[in-house]
C-alpha cells in the first residue's frame, strides 16, 4: 500500500519574495503579449484580484497593489531547499512546482493512523517554523492529496480507499484537464470531481480521449502512485510514473509525460544544468520494453520546448501492447547559465538550426541530415566529406588535421604527440560548382587591377597570393595558382588562373 505526504503552501510563490499575506501584493511575468497575474496574496485574492488576470487589470482593481516580476530559477532553487527540508521525514521525496512538496511514506514506522497523524504535525510545524503557513494532505496517490490541499485549503488524512470520497466535492477544474477536454465535460453539465466519477467508465470507453480515462481513474479514486527517486544534492535524471490503468493511445502518454518533464526541468533548473536529450521507456504488458531516445539540439531545460519535442517524436509511434508504467531519463546534464529564448518571445522569427536538425534526424534517421566536415585534400571542391549533423569535431593537434588524424589514426607520426600542428588552409566557405569565368584587367605591370562579377567592374582594393595547388596523380590532372582578391566593394573573392584564363571559384562571407 503507497501512501503519501503532500505539503501545499498557497502563499509560498510570494512568501519567498518577503510579501506578508496582509499586503497586496501580485507575482507576475509576461504572458500572451501581456503581464499577468500567477500568484497572489491574500490580500490581493480577497480584493478580486486572480491568476491570469492581466497586471492593468489588478491595478484598477487595487492601485496600490505591488508587482513582483517572476525569477523562475530563484523559485525553482528555493523550493527545491524547502524539499530538502523534508530528509527528515523520509528520504524519498521531491517537488510539486509552483508551491508544494511530496513525500513517500509507505514504510512508516509504528501504528498506520496513529504515525501518520504525527508525521503531518511534524510536517506543518516544521513548515510554520519555516515561515510558511502549509496544508499538509495524506492519501494514497500524491495527486488526490495535492487537489485537496489545495482546493479544500486544510489539513487532513483521507484513509485508504476514500480518495474518491474526499475529491467528490471539489470542482471540475481541480483536475487541470486540458482546455478542450474540460469545455467538453462543462457542456455536459458535469461541474464537480464527483458527478464526473458518477459516469460509467463503460460509457466513456471509446468515445472520449485517453485523457479524459485518466482523470476519470482519478475522479474515482485509482490516481497513480509514482515511484520516488531518493533525494541527492544533484536532484534525480530518471523519474517513473506507474499508471493506473493500462494505456493504449499515444495521446495519453504525452499527458502523463507532460508532468514528468515539468518535474523534470524543475530539478534542472535549480541546478542550473540543461539537457540535449531525453529517453522514454515504456513497460509494457507482458514484461515487454519499449524505448524511445529523442535529440533536443541546443542544451534546454524549458519545459515547453521539450514537451513539444517529445509530442512530435510520439505522434507516428507504434506501442507493442497496453503500457503499464513510464520512465523518462535524460543524459548527462551540462552546466547552463545562458537565458534562453521563450517559445513564445513574438521577436523569435525562426527556429534554430540545431533543433530543426534535431527533430529531421529523429523523423528521418540521423544518417539522412549531414552537414561538411572539411578533409585534408588538394581539390578544393572535393575537401570535404558529409557527416551527420552535431557530429562533435575529433581533437586533435590542429583544426586542419582532424581528419587526418581520425583516417590515420595509425599513423605512427600523425599520432606523435610531438608532431607539428597542421596549419589550416584558408578556404573560403562558399564555392561555386563549377567556376566561373570571368574577365580581368592585369594592367600595365601585369598585375591584376579589376575584374568583371556580377554584371560590372569592379577594382581590386587587396590581392593576396599565389597559392598553387595541383590536382591528385589518379585523376584528370590540372595545375592552378590561386589569389585572395578584396573588392571596392567590400566583398573577398577567391580566383585561379589556369591555362591563361581567370575563374571566380568562391567567396567568404566576413
Amino acid at each position: 500500500m503507497f501512501r503519501y505526504l503532500v505539503a501545499h503552501v498557497p502563499t509560498f510563490r510570494l512568501d519567498r519574495c518577503g510579501w506578508p499575506p496582509n499586503q497586496a501584493a501580485i507575482l507576475v511575468t509576461e504572458e500572451r503579449n501581456a503581464l499577468r497575474v500567477q500568484a497572489a496574496t491574500p490580500a490581493a485574492l480577497q480584493a478580486g484580484i486572480c491568476p491570469g488576470m492581466s497586471v492593468a487589470a489588478a491595478r484598477a482593481m487595487v492601485p496600490s497593489v505591488e508587482t513582483e516580476l517572476l525569477n523562475a530559477e530563484s523559485e525553482a532553487a528555493d523550493l527545491s531547499a524547502l524539499t530538502s527540508q523534508l530528509l527528515r521525514i523520509s528520504p524519498s521525496i521531491a517537488a510539486l512546482p509552483p508551491d508544494s512538496v511530496v513525500v513517500e511514506i509507505t514504510r512508516v514506522p509504528g501504528g498506520h493512523a496513529e504515525a501518520e497523524g504525527t508525521l503531518l504535525e511534524r510536517v506543518r510545524a516544521r513548515m510554520h517554523q519555516l515561515g510558511h503557513t502549509a496544508h499538509v494532505v495524506i492519501a494514497d496517490d500524491p495527486t488526490t492529496a495535492l487537489h485537496v490541499a489545495r482546493w479544500q485549503r486544510h489539513s487532513t488524512i483521507i484513509t485508504p480507499t476514500e480518495s474518491a470520497t474526499a475529491l467528490a466535492s471539489l470542482p471540475l477544474q481541480a483536475l487541470t484537464l486540458p482546455s478542450k477536454e474540460h469545455s467538453l465535460l462543462e457542456g455536459l453539465g458535469i461541474h464537480t470531481i464527483g458527478a464526473f466519477a458518477d459516469l460509467p467508465r463503460a460509457a466513456l470507453t471509446g468515445r472520449f480521449s485517453p485523457t479524459i480515462l485518466i482523470a476519470h481513474a482519478l475522479a474515482c479514486g485509482s490516481g497513480s502512485r509514482p515511484t520516488l527517486s531518493p533525494w541527492s544534492e544533484g536532484g534525480p535524471t530518471t523519474l517513473t510514473q506507474e499508471l493506473p490503468a493500462p494505456i493504449v493511445e499515444v495521446e495519453a502518454l504525452t499527458f502523463v509525460l507532460g508532468a514528468l518533464v515539468r518535474d523534470l526541468t524543475t530539478c534542472l533548473i535549480a541546478r542550473g544544468q540543461a539537457i540535449t536529450q531525453v529517453a522514454i521507456g515504456l513497460r509494457l504488458d507482458g514484461g515487454r520494453q519499449q524505448s524511445v531516445s529523442i535529440r533536443l539540439g541546443a542544451p534546454t531545460r524549458d519545459s515547453t520546448s521539450i514537451i513539444g519535442r517529445i509530442r512530435h517524436r510520439l505522434s507516428d509511434l507504434k506501442l507493442g501492447g497496453a503500457v503499464l508504467s513510464i520512465t523518462l531519463t535524460t543524459n548527462a546534464p551540462a552546466p547552463f547559465d545562458g537565458q534562453q529564448v521563450d517559445l513564445r518571445d513574438p521577436r523569435r522569427q525562426n527556429e534554430a538550426i540545431d533543433m530543426v536538425s534535431a527533430r529531421l534526424q529523429d523523423a528521418l534517421g540521423s544518417r539522412s541530415v549531414l552537414s561538411a566536415r572539411a578533409i585534408p585534400r588538394h581539390r578544393p571542391e572535393g575537401a570535404w566529406r558529409p557527416v551527420p549533423f552535431g557530429t562533435p569535431i575529433p581533437c586533435s593537434v590542429g583544426s586542419a588535421a582532424m581528419d587526418l588524424t581520425a583516417t590515420h589514426s595509425a599513423d605512427p607520426v600523425v599520432a606523435w604527440e610531438g608532431h607539428p600542428a597542421l596549419r589550416s588552409p584558408d578556404r573560403p566557405p562558399i564555392l561555386l560548382s563549377p567556376a566561373q569565368a570571368i574577365e580581368v584587367d592585369t594592367g600595365a605591370n601585369g598585375q591584376l587591377s579589376a575584374v568583371h562579377v556580377d554584371g560590372q567592374w569592379q577594382m581590386v582594393t587587396q590581392l593576396l597570393g599565389p597559392e598553387q595547388i595541383s590536382g591528385e596523380w589518379w585523376m584528370k590532372p590540372f595545375q592552378r595558382t590561386y589569389w585572395q582578391a578584396t573588392l571596392e566593394s567590400g566583398k573577398h573573392s577567391w580566383l585561379y588562373r589556369e591555362h591563361g584564363r581567370w575563374w571566380l571559384h568562391g567567396w567568404w562571407d566576413r
